[in-house]
This record gives C-alpha cells, sequence and structure tokens, in this order.
C-alpha cells in the first residue's frame, strides 16, 4: 500500500494543498472536484503541478448520482460520465470514484446497478480508464459496502472495482468479516476517516466531524485488520470532511495525515512498527519560572506538603517533591523548554516515564514524529524528547534513567522526598486551540497505549469547551484535552492570553483533603472562591452530614459521586502563572469531576473580571496597595 490524501481535507488554494501534501511526504493525492474547479489553470496544468511536486494522482472524485436511472435522465448521466472521462486524460489520471446515488428518481435493484456499472466498465475501458464504486451511508438504496460489492461482483467488468470507506462502513455499524473475503485486485481504493461517535443523522456527520485516525473514537485497528485478509496493495487514502481541517494550516493537517496513514500501517503485522508502549504516570513536569515568581511559587508548594530536594548542578534549577511528584523549578533563562513568546511561569515540559523509553522513540520516529535528542538542545541531562504541538517537550523516560538524571541533574542540597497528605499527580489539563486538540490527540494516541475517554461539552459562560480524556489502564495517567470555537472560554483565554496551547492545570492526589485544604488555609493560599448557592445544590443531590458540608463550603471543596466512590476538589488561583494547581482526593471515583467544571470555570471567570477590576480601578502600580494584590496572588 501506498499514502495518499483527499485535497477536501485541507485548506487553502489548490496549489497551497499540493505543496503542504508533497512536503508532508505524501505519495499520492485524490482530487476533489472542487479544488479543480476553483484552480485557475486548466486541468492538465492541474495534473502537471501534482505530477510536478512528486505525488501521483490516485483518482478524480465524487462522480455523483449515476446509477438506476432510466430514459433520457440516464443517457444524461453516461453523457456526464464521458465529460469526467475527458477531465481525467487531460489530468493524467486513470481512476474516476463513484459514489452510490441519492438521485430522489432512481431505481433500486443490484442487477439494474450492476448492469450501468458494466455499461460504465465498457466506456472506461475503451479509454483504459477505471471506476471504482462506493457505498455512502446515506445513500438511498445502496448504503452498505456489502451491496456495492456484490454490485461490482455481478457489474463482472475488470475496470469497475470497489471503494472501501472506513467512515462509512463504521456509521452504520457495519459488521467487518465480510471485508476479508473480497479479493485485493478488486478493491479499487481504500478511504480512512475516523469520527467520534455522535448521535446524528450521517451526512452532518459526515460532514463535519471526520477526523484522521486515531483523532477519534471508531475501531480502525479491527478494519485494518480484515484489509490485511484481502493482500490489497494499492493508495490507503484519508479522505476527511472536517470543519477545523477547513480552518487550519495546510501544512500542520497535512503532517498529521501522514502520520495517521503510519498509524493505520502500524496496525498490520508486517510493519516493523514497534507496539505502543503504555505510559505508567508522570515522572515530573518542568516548570519555566519567572524569577518574581519563585519565591511566591515555593511557599505554594511548602504549602502542599514539598520540599526542595535536590539543586541543579550547573542550572538555576530545583527539584521539588513529595511521595511521587516531582517538579522542576527552573528558572535559568537558557532552559530549551520555554516557548517563544510566552514569558509568564509556564509548565514546559513532561516527563512520561513508560516501560522501554528506547522502543517508545523507535515508534515515535517510524511514525514520524520529530524526536528532540539533549545534544541538540545543549542540555546536560541525556534525556531525549518530542517536541509537542504547542513548543513544549515531552520527555520519554523508564525507571533506570529517571533514578540516573535525579543523582546525576540534582546532586546539590540532597534532601529526602516528603511522604505525607500528597501522593501523585492525578491529571494533567491542557487548553488548546481546536487544530493543536486534534494534533495532540493524533500524538499520544498513536505513540503511547492510552484509551480515550468519550468526549463531553463543559458549559462555560462564554460558551462550550469540548473535553476528552486519555488515559492509561490503571488511571495513573489522565491527560485532559480542552477546546472551544468560542473565543473567550476559559479555554481560549487561555491560548490568546499566553501565546498558544498548553497545560493550563495541574491536579496533585492527595490522600488527606482535610489536612491538605487547612495547610493552604493556614499558609494563606488563595484558593478559588465557590458560591454558597452550590453547597445548597450538594445538600440537595447527595447525603451528606451537614458538618461535612459546612467543612467544603468553608474551604470551597467541590464534590462528586459515582457508583465506584467519592471525589473532593479544590482549585488555587493562578496568579501570574499560565496555570494552576488542583487538589484532589479520589475514593475509588472513576472520572475528574465533570459535572463541577461549569461552577469551576464560572468561578473563575467571575475571579478574573474582578482582578481585572482592581487593576482598572488602581492605576498606580507602584503603589503599596497594588504589591500587597500581587502578592496574594499565590
Amino acid at each position: 500500500m501506498y499514502s495518499s490524501i483527499a485535497t477536501v481535507c485541507l485548506s487553502g488554494s489548490l496549489e497551497e494543498k499540493v505543496d503542504a501534501i508533497a512536503q508532508a511526504g505524501f505519495e499520492g493525492l485524490e482530487l476533489f472536484e472542487n479544488d479543480l474547479t476553483a484552480f485557475t489553470g486548466t486541468p492538465r496544468e492541474a495534473g502537471e503541478l501534482i505530477r510536478a511536486r512528486g505525488l501521483k494522482l490516485v483518482t478524480l472524485q465524487p462522480f455523483r448520482d449515476f446509477e438506476g436511472l432510466q430514459g433520457r435522465a440516464r443517457e444524461r448521466a453516461f453523457d456526464r460520465a464521458e465529460h469526467k472521462f475527458d477531465l481525467m486524460e487531460e489530468l493524467g489520471t486513470d481512476l474516476l470514484m463513484a459514489c452510490s446515488t441519492v438521485h430522489p428518481d432512481s431505481l433500486p435493484g443490484l442487477s439494474r446497478a450492476a448492469d450501468d456499472y458494466h455499461e460504465l466498465g465498457e466506456r472506461a475501458a475503451r479509454r483504459n480508464l477505471r471506476v471504482a464504486y462506493e457505498a455512502l451511508a446515506w445513500g438511498r438504496h445502496i448504503h452498505d459496502y456489502r451491496d456495492s460489492w456484490e454490485v461490482v461482483r455481478r457489474a463482472a467488468h475488470p475496470n469497475v472495482g470497489l471503494v472501501l470507506d472506513t467512515f462509512h462502513i463504521f456509521s452504520r455499524q457495519t459488521e467487518l468479516g465480510t471485508i476479508g473475503r473480497i479479493p485485493g485486485d478488486r478493491i479499487f481504493l481504500v478511504q480512512t476517516a475516523d469520527a467520534p461517535r455522535l448521535s446524528m443523522d450521517h451526512l452532518s456527520w459526515s460532514r463535519h466531524y471526520r477526523c484522521f485516525p486515531g483523532q477519534g473514537e471508531l475501531q480502525m485497528d479491527s478494519f485494518m485488520a480484515m484489509l490485511e485478509e484481502t493482500r490489497y496493495d494499492g493508495p490507503l487514502s484519508h479522505e476527511i470532511f472536517n470543519d477545523v481541517f477547513r480552518m487550519g494550516h495546510s501544512d500542520q493537517t497535512a503532517r498529521d495525515g501522514l502520520r495517521s496513514y503510519n498509524l493505520l500501517r502500524s496496525m498490520q503485522g508486517d510493519s516493523g512498527i514497534p507496539a505502543p508502549q503504555p505510559i505508567e504516570s508522570v515522572a515530573f513536569l518542568e516548570i519555566a519560572v519567572e524569577p518574581a515568581d519563585l519565591a511566591p511559587l515555593r511557599a505554594l508548594l511548602s504549602a502542599l506538603g514539598m520540599a526542595c530536594v535536590g539543586r541543579h548542578h550547573t542550572l538555576n534549577a530545583e527539584r521539588w517533591a513529595a511521595g511521587d511528584v516531582n517538579l522542576v523549578l527552573n528558572t535559568d533563562a537558557s532552559f530549551t523548554g520555554r516557548v517563544p513568546g510566552r514569558d509568564a511561569t509556564a509548565i514546559t515540559a513532561i516527563g512520561l516515564r513508560v516501560g522501554n523509553a528506547y522502543e517508545a522513540f523507535k515508534r515515535a520516529d517510524k511514525l514520524g514524529y520529530a524526536i528532540v535528542e539533549p545534544e541538540e538542545v545543549g542540555a546536560s541531562h541525556r534525556m531525549s524528547a518530542l517536541r509537542n504541538v504547542d513548543g513544549s517537550l515531552s520527555y520519554i523516560i523508564d525507571d533506570s534513567q529517571l533514578s540516573r538524571t535525579w543523582d546525576r541533574e540534582f546532586p546539590v542540597d540532597v534532601q529526602p522526598v516528603p511522604q505525607g497528605a500528597l501522593v501523585d499527580i492525578d491529571h494533567i489539563s491542557v487548553a488548546l486551540s481546536y487544530h493543536d486538540y486534534l494534533s495532540l490527540m493524533l500524538q499520544y494516541r498513536a505513540i503511547f497505549q492510552l484509551a480515550p475517554t468519550p468526549s463531553f461539552d463543559v458549559t462555560d459562560p462564554r460558551g462550550l469547551i469540548q473535553s476528552q480524556v486519555l488515559q492509561n489502564d490503571n488511571g495513573r495517567f489522565r491527560l485532559a484535552l480542552n477546546a472551544s470555537a468560542s473565543p473567550d472560554t476559559a479555554s481560549n483565554r487561555f491560548v490568546r492570553q499566553y501565546g498558544g496551547s498548553g497545560i493550563h492545570h495541574v491536579a496533585l492526589r492527595t490522600n488527606a483533603m482535610r489536612d491538605t485544604s487547612a495547610a493552604l488555609q493556614q499558609a494563606g493560599t488563595p484558593v478559588l472562591p465557590i458560591p454558597g448557592n452550590y453547597y445548597r445544590d450538594l445538600a440537595a443531590r447527595f447525603d451528606l452530614p451537614a458538618q461535612t458540608l459546612q467543612w467544603m463550603q468553608a474551604h470551597h471543596i467541590l464534590f462528586d459521586q459515582d457508583s465506584d466512590g467519592d471525589f473532593h476538589q479544590l482549585y488555587t488561583q493562578p496568579g501570574s502563572k499560565a496555570f494552576f494547581f488542583e487538589l484532589v482526593q479520589r475514593e475509588g471515583y472513576q472520572g475528574l469531576g465533570a459535572p463541577n467544571a461549569f461552577v469551576r470555570v464560572t468561578a473563575q471567570q467571575r475571579l478574573e473580571a474582578e482582578i481585572d477590576g482592581i487593576a482598572q480601578a488602581t492605576p498606580n502600580h507602584d503603589s503599596g496597595e497594588s504589591q500587597a494584590w500581587s502578592n496574594s496572588d499565590w
């Protein structure tokens, strides 16, 4: 098989799309006819443009509403086909992709459709052309690949073959077993698309929500296993209709598309690509700290029960730890994880602990992800990393590397790691543009063994935030991805204010929320204020003792419960940082407190508005009052 992508997947003009596809490393492309129609040159020039970039023109598509017509309508359908054949000869492609009809006057019947395609095959053969037939999920009579295969089989013409499209197959929940019994040489084209699982009409679902394999929730591995049975050896081509892709950068989309193709190939037994590694836990987070923020950040971590357990031997960096939580505070201006244009204190690197780092990097390389080697950036450690779509780094390490790193890199003022209420990093939440959301989703799911939860919407006062969680089998790694089409939601304000996508909060797990919240209160750490009405609602929803409710309200703690247990949440205020901390205590509970998300984002919006109001009312920022407010941000 070889890689291909349809021009409809990308934004821009035909020239821009062809350039992006070629630069990404694809071998072929499908030309969507709208792109040809809007092209200012001739069809021959369009074909020359494609070939000049080293690409094969796989097919011209789509040819619509052909079969099942009578009389003059049938004659007209064949006339249209001849015009398409003229275009194909000028373009320099031999394959026309035709989809099952939705024409209101078309008649049902597999034999009738087969007769039409046999005649079309005869006409195509006279020009050394071919036709590939696809079952649309919303086709008027044929919407099942098993029926489209029967049409091709009955047509019995060597120039007529089958199109298999994963979206149309999965959206109809059609069984896959028949695919393995179709001869590979009768399949002329395989089109791939993933999608979130949604309850809506097939056409709208297809036109707006398709995505690359690895970004959705369909069982692409099962499809690829069946396809391997056929011994198909033609183009494996993405066909994606997605509003985000149409608004995004064509080069980023094309790069993700090739990585997704590589992911599909990795699902086949002969790929030579290592299996995905499970992420066992978050080994550490590295924070690029502005010097003015260092003292208040130290104070906050101390209040949480963390301690500085080592200092870097050459850089201005400290290791703070408690339990299995490790944070590196890096104030060194040369820190390579710093994101250009982002001056705020921010989390700019994450350490991912896996069983075998070498195998994980080998897989990442095979899938097309660039690896940042320590010598390339002048780092003293020996850890390699991936450059994330937001510019941050993801170090991939195993236990042997981690212990050596702490011993070798932070040997100054070494102290024991405190063992108290703070246990580990429960989850990480990332705010992203929609395009980055899909890119990061693909990166983590392609390289690592992670399962996505169903996506859900968080209600923000300024719109909706789409959220989805990637997690490992034991729940020790959870990554929440958040994106929004509304410009003023909490996630988009983060993206806008801090120069792009990135980690906007980290949840630390405690086994004693009462002790942790009391320590924060005693240290004077500002936490996110939760309105009293929330606790009245808790009293109505849950059978909680009055004293427990009073304690929660006094410490601004949120609560949820599922069939597995209880969940407590507490949020700090971000201050001048580009992120904030969440403290959680879970007692069997499996989620991330989604029912409380709207309360949290509303409270943050309200707090931000209050701070903006104070800032506007205090023009003299050198005054003592202004300095006191700044010091209390943490």
